[in-house]
């Protein structure tokens, strides 16, 4: 896999599950679940732009904190995706592992910021 920097990492992350969420045939439940994970997943990337331009430490600090907790989310509506959507598990798969890469890139600034 090509190395990103976190930002780009981030913007492809929330791009692929726009996509995933636009190949999968149309029903109620998948239209707000995938609302939710839309949301969550480009809120990961917005959240540490946010921490880019802190005006201060805790600020940064944050802003880190506000996207482990969107990454998470995010996990979790991934989880409930491939679990009613059996067709598409493989490529949903593919995104939560992603996801968890993100998240541990994440907690890892967080943690040498708070340290």
């Amino acid at each position: 896999m090509k190395n990103f920097d976190i930002y780009e990492r981030c913007e492809n992350f929330a791009v692929n599950i726009i996509g995933l969420i636009e190949s999968i045939p149309y029903r109620r439940s998948v239209g707000i679940i995938g609302n939710q994970v839309i949301r969550s997943s480009s809120f990961v990337g917005a959240n540490l732009c946010e921490a880019d331009n802190a005006r201060s430490r805790k600020e940064f600090i944050s802003c880190v904190g506000i996207s482990l907790k969107e990454i998470k989310e995010t996990k979790f509506w991934l989880k409930i995706l491939r679990r009613t959507n059996i067709s598409f598990e493989s490529k949903i798969f593919i995104l939560e592992k992603e996801a968890d890469e993100i998240k541990l890139i994440l907690g890892k600034i967080y943690q040498k910021t708070i340290n």
